[in-house]
């Protein structure tokens, strides 16, 4: 009984721990612009990402309805941010497409598109 106790007790102080690797993956918390937003052009945008990212292996491009690539200045991947610069953009749709890797190694993607008004 003791013995079923104390593996019990183990295998209980052990779950956290086995647990935490599922939920490693680098995931979009929020973009700015927001999915979706209608706004004016905007000077950075800039994603949000639940734990820090491994620079090389990350990354953004910010397209246009043609696909043309307007990431502007070198893309910035910083702590749990990836940054673009791009120059004025005009009224119309873009897409940013992303892909992250956090320090679990594990790739995520994804993409979202905001809308630039006059």
């Amino acid at each position: 009984m003791v013995r079923c106790v104390i593996k019990l007790s183990l295998a209980l102080m052990l779950l956290p721990v086995l647990a935490v690797p599922a939920l490693a993956h680098a995931h979009l918390v929020k973009s700015v612009p927001a999915t979706g937003a209608r706004i004016k052009t905007p000077r950075h945008v800039v994603l949000t990402f639940s734990e820090a990212l491994e620079p090389a292996f990350s990354g953004a491009l910010l397209m246009d309805a043609e696909g043309r690539n307007l990431s502007g200045a070198p893309v910035k991947v910083s702590g749990t941010a990836i940054t673009l610069t791009p120059d004025r953009l005009a009224p119309g749709r873009y897409h940013v497409n992303w892909h992250a890797v956090g320090h679990d190694t594990h790739r995520t993607e994804g993409e979202f598109s905001f809308t630039v008004t006059k």
